[in-house]
């Protein structure tokens, strides 16, 4: 890939194989890694000529084979040049792909093409058309069939492969009477306009016939704006008109499609719409959040994937299932889900795994029950305390929620006592001031006390002073102890009580 020509080969051998295998195959992924490669330097450009390409500043011929094959594409979509900003991104050259391997006469003039690639994120990457003189007699003429209109005002002859009103019941890309190139959008504005009943019906119908079409083409961003569309208009709808929004919905998201909508929330520059319709599709959104979160192997992917997890209102259910899951890893990311929701129904799962073998899993587990905390939290987060592992005892202290866990005060106070690590005593003496209450304000004064006056017996200052922090976290109920330690012998105590008590009203 280091000639030009075969740069422009790699090209050609990636936009024929969406355009012959639309389905995700493993030598596209390959041959999209290896093209994508060369555009991360600097710009590029690839320039129709008369026989052939430029790419850059070199002529490549467009030898018999793939380039060939390349060189009648992009002329059968009317294309003359292809100019690639460096710094690309992943998706939008993904995008761009997807949409120029689709079949000469799909779309209904160059201006529609532009327009698509637009719709779909790719306006950074300029596309240029053949000049006049070139088009005309390079063309096949089946491919550019002038577009018209029947006696009851259908578009028709839009070339080969081309939907026809006729076929699908709604206006194709090019509408002669508005000059609206994107079909969902039309029709989405007919849906809002529709007065209910028979209208909103045809709009749903044909909305349905522009998703299925969007689907068929690979281009899932319009498949997620026609859903996130139906989302918001159900919103302002009638009740009675719910059901039929639902019906549309199911109907054109089956679970494949849902799949890849589901990507979307964590690629491309709709992550707010794809999560929205997730949402909106209930169960049914969390599982496949679920399963993408799971089976990922990029740390960005899982951090997109679990955001949009927890804006998800149902699964709970699922969520406890999927604790009982043989792979370690699904155990931990479930886990982690599971506290950021504060999900009640999974606390018995979680408190099973306080003894697995993998401490990556109970670091986890120990978080997710600080957060939720309750009766049933007590026990488990108990044994977390007195876990072997430093980091999943620092892992229960940092998260614990005092609102949830006032009867963990005496266990936290007996486990800081005990407590041989520096930096999780004081996460555990911060823990205990957000409790707040009387127990734990007794063992934070305890705790900041200087102790017996001989120097074997005399308290660290660094415990001492973790305490303090304790206290003024505990807000105006630990200000008695505070005061107590205004003339404390030691200076470090001293400055740390007084700028305490100084900030402990803000």
């Amino acid at each position: 890939m280091t000639t030009p020509a075969g740069v422009v080969t790699e090209f050609a051998h990636l936009l024929l194989l969406l355009r012959d295998q639309p389905a995700e195959k493993e030598e596209q992924r390959s041959a999209f890694k290896r093209f994508a490669t060369t555009l991360s330097e600097q710009d590029h450009s690839l320039r129709l000529t008369s026989s052939g390409f430029v790419w850059d500043h070199a002529a490549v011929q467009a030898a018999p084979g793939e380039l060939e094959a390349l060189y009648s594409h992009l002329r059968g979509h009317g294309i003359g040049e292809i100019r690639f900003p460096v710094g690309l991104m992943s998706s939008t050259l993904i995008a761009l792909m997807r949409l120029l391997a689709a079949p000469a006469g799909t779309y209904g003039s160059f201006d529609h093409l532009v327009a698509r690639l637009d719709a779909a994120g790719c306006g950074v990457v300029q596309v240029h058309p053949l000049p006049p003189a070139e088009l005309a007699p390079q063309l096949d003429p089946r491919m550019r069939p002038a577009a018209g209109a029947d006696k009851e005002g259908r578009l028709t002859a839009l070339g080969p492969g081309a939907l026809t009103e006729a076929q699908v019941g709604m206006m194709h890309f090019v509408s002669l009477q508005s000059g609206l190139v994107n079909p969902t959008m039309e029709v989405m504005s007919r849906l809002a306009q529709a007065d209910g009943g028979a209208a909103t019906t045809e709009a749903l119908t044909q909305l349905l016939a522009a998703g299925e079409m969007a689907a068929r083409q690979g281009e899932w961003g319009e498949v997620c704006r026609a859903a996130y569309g139906l989302v918001e208009l159900e919103k302002k709808a009638p009740r009675e008109e719910h059901r039929g929004y639902g019906i549309a919905l199911r109907r054109m998201l089956p679970r494949t499609h849902l799949e890849r909508v589901a990507r979307l929330t964590a690629h491309g520059t709709l992550k707010s719409e794809a999560t929205a319709v997730l949402r909106r599709m209930g169960a049914d959104g969390t599982e496949v959040l679920l399963n993408l979160l799971v089976n990922s192997e990029e740390m960005n992917e899982r951090r997109h994937y679990f955001s949009a997890l927890k804006e998800m209102t149902e699964g709970g259910k699922l969520l406890v299932h999927m604790l009982s899951h043989d792979q370690w890893y699904v155990v931990r990311n479930v886990a982690d889900l599971c506290g950021e929701l504060r999900e009640e129904r999974a606390v018995h799962s979680l408190a099973k795994h306080m003894h697995h073998e993998d401490e990556r899993v109970r670091r986890a587990v120990a978080g997710a029950l600080a957060k939720i905390g309750g009766p049933g939290a007590v026990e488990p987060l108990r044994r977390a305390f007195r876990d072997p592992s430093a980091s999943v005892r620092l892992q229960a202290a940092q998260d614990l929620d005092g609102r949830k866990n006032k009867g963990l005060a005496m266990v936290l106070a007996v486990a800081a006592d005990e407590e041989s690590r520096a930096d999780v005593q004081r996460e555990m003496h911060l823990a205990l001031g957000r409790i707040g209450s009387a127990e734990a304000i007794q063992a934070l004064t305890k705790a900041a006390e200087p102790g017996r006056r001989t120097f074997l017996r005399r308290k660290p200052v660094a415990v001492r002073l973790s305490a303090i922090e304790g206290l003024h976290i505990a807000g105006p109920s630990g200000s008695n102890a505070l005061k107590d330690l205004l003339n404390d012998e030691e200076p470090a105590v001293r400055e740390a009580v007084q700028k305490a008590l100084v900030t402990l009203w803000e």
